[in-house]
């Protein structure tokens, strides 16, 4: 158990303000409290699912969020409800594979893909815009198949981000730190900000924070020229029988002054569900 030793020195100030932030490094409050955690800081505070919240917090209804540089708030669910998602796959619309007739040097390299490789996921993201899915599914959206790549990858930002209590207006944390852009494509009106998995378990309980943290570093633009910034969750399943990518089209990000709520049950219900069936193409 990682958290049960400092839990009841916290527990009071959660019940007062419905969470307990710390602002030094996790290293500090592993001595602050000693804790006798022998993993990295990441493994327990850059939770991307619900299913990966550690027994402890759960059992007594508290989650733990990171807000960069080893800083975190743990919080009381009974006042913060969660902001992790119940994605469903039923009913997802099939985008069908377009075979390319040539490139078979290519097509073999992207035929190697390892669902346990690192790389995976990037690889991925790639093929769908190699077999031209990314055209079908901005004119399913759009109307219209013209896209192009935009921005990705890493970089540090600052910015606000809020949580809504049961009972009363979203309240504002600061975020400082890293923040993984993993792939963008961009229409006239529309930049689509995805973040991606691969998982043989869950993945349909994916934080909201991993979509609404990338969507940030373009929140000045949306809300200057009306802008339209739509998360979307690619999530590549691999079991048994089973090789698909969902895409999970969320509703445009709302900005509240300036920043993202964490927890709006309604920007986290996917107003469109695709299917990729990999199985088609041998990978």
């Amino acid at each position: 158990m990682v958290w049960e030793k400092a839990l009841d020195s916290i527990k009071k100030e959660i019940e007062v303000k419905g969470y307990y932030k710390w602002t030094e490094s996790y290293q500090r409050f592993k001595e602050a409290f000693k804790i006798e955690a022998k993993q990295r800081a990441p493994q327990y505070l850059s939770i991307d699912f619900w299913s990966q919240q550690r027994k402890e917090l759960t059992d007594h209804g508290l989650y733990v969020i990171r807000f960069g540089m080893g800083n975190f708030i743990i919080f009381s669910e009974d006042e913060f409800p969660r902001p992790y998602t119940d994605l469903k796959s039923g009913g997802a619309e099939e985008i069908p594979i377009k075979e390319v007739v040539n490139h078979p040097v290519l097509k073999r390299a992207y035929s190697v893909i390892n669902s346990d490789e690192k790389s995976a996921e990037n690889t991925l993201l790639e093929l769908l815009t190699f077999n031209d899915v990314y055209s079908r599914l901005v004119q399913l959206i759009d109307g219209s198949d013209r896209y192009y790549i935009g921005p990705r990858g890493g970089m540090t930002s600052s910015f606000n981000v809020y949580l809504m209590r049961k009972t009363d207006a979203p309240e504002r944390f600061a975020y400082r730190g890293q923040v993984e852009l993993d792939y963008t494509i961009w229409t006239e009106n529309r930049a689509y900000i995805f973040e991606a998995k691969s998982t043989h378990k869950t993945g349909f309980d994916i934080g909201w924070h991993k979509l609404a943290y990338p969507a940030q570093r373009f929140a000045k633009l949306s809300e200057e020229s009306g802008f339209k910034l739509t998360p979307v969750y690619f999530l590549r399943k691999k079991t048994e029988g089973v090789n698909i990518i969902y895409l999970f089209v969320f509703p445009p990000v709302k900005f509240n002054e300036g920043g993202v709520i964490l927890n709006d049950k309604a920007a986290m219900t996917p107003e469109k569900t695709f299917k990729i069936d990999l199985s088609k193409l041998g990978i």
